[in-house]
């Protein structure tokens, strides 16, 4: 005869009873296991309050490392607080430190760009004074049209000069042979016009005098320059800077008494002279 199986009887409280006790101890392991716990905000502030605690930061040199405990890597909490907050002093620290080394070496740059403003800003500038020149403004330049860019240069750097309403003084090379001759020493080759000189230095080009004052570095060049105050062209050459000869009348020949012809002395190649009133 086979016997029956008969189900088992659990008892449901015994069961319960026996999780509970089992949860107690996971519970007991687990927080001996954490070495950081977040601390109670509440009963540490009230106990702060009771005690007077300061709250202002202890020095590094003060802080006892060996206090700090020793990180388990298996926990999910890795950082004792007490050495988080001494890291974060560390870098508050070297902030500190950093900012005010950037503000020493500010300083001195700061003084260094004042000084160079204050300073004279031709001295930038090369050393080359023509006959004449110290002190004054001076701008070779030519009146002949055989290269336009040439022609048109010279009147764009004469027009930004008369816009400064500064008293400069132009020496056509094309109408006087000296005056290229003089160009060409003082830099040292056939170089082109325009080239501008101011106080004995030499600024340079259409393209440097140009770039100069869009970059709105031109008009402080010209500081002590005297101003020209002039309503018009000069009465005697009407602006050409060049006049007759009034010993040849431009012929640059003179007759001698016996008939003979010889070279004026008093006037150029093309029987002219600078204009006694205006240069």
């Amino acid at each position: 005869m086979i016997k029956e199986n008969q189900p088992e009887i659990i008892d449901v409280e015994e069961l319960m009873k026996d999780l509970e006790s089992d949860e107690d101890e996971d519970g007991e392991e687990e927080d001996d296991d954490k070495e950081n716990i977040r601390p109670n905000i509440e009963k540490e502030n009230v106990d702060c309050s009771r005690q007077n605690c300061s709250t202002t930061a202890v020095p590094l040199s003060e802080i006892d490392v060996s206090s700090f405990r020793r990180p388990d890597l298996n926990s999910c909490t890795l950082f004792d607080p007490k050495l988080l907050s001494a890291f974060e002093q560390a870098v508050k620290e070297h902030m500190k430190m950093n900012e005010e080394i950037h503000h020493v070496e500010k300083k001195p740059r700061i003084e260094e760009e004042e000084e160079e403003e204050e300073s004279d800003p031709l001295l930038a500038f090369e050393e080359k004074c023509p006959a004449g020149g110290d002190g004054s403004v001076i701008l070779y330049t030519t009146t002949l049209k055989g290269i336009r860019k040439t022609f048109e240069d010279c009147n764009s750097v004469r027009f930004l000069l008369e816009s400064f309403k500064v008293i400069f003084y132009e020496r056509d090379i094309s109408m006087h042979s000296e005056y290229k001759e003089e160009l060409w020493r003082i830099l040292g080759g056939k170089v082109m016009p325009p080239r501008l000189f101011i106080k004995g230095r030499y600024i340079g080009g259409a393209d440097e005098v140009l770039t100069l004052h869009e970059q709105g570095k031109l008009k402080v060049l010209f500081n002590g320059i005297p101003l020209d105050n002039c309503n018009g062209a000069c009465e005697g050459c009407g602006g050409v800077r060049f006049v007759l000869c009034f010993v040849c009348n431009g012929s640059h020949k003179i007759i001698g008494d016996d008939g003979m012809s010889s070279e004026c002395m008093k006037c150029n190649e093309n029987g002219l002279i600078v204009c006694p009133l205006c240069c």
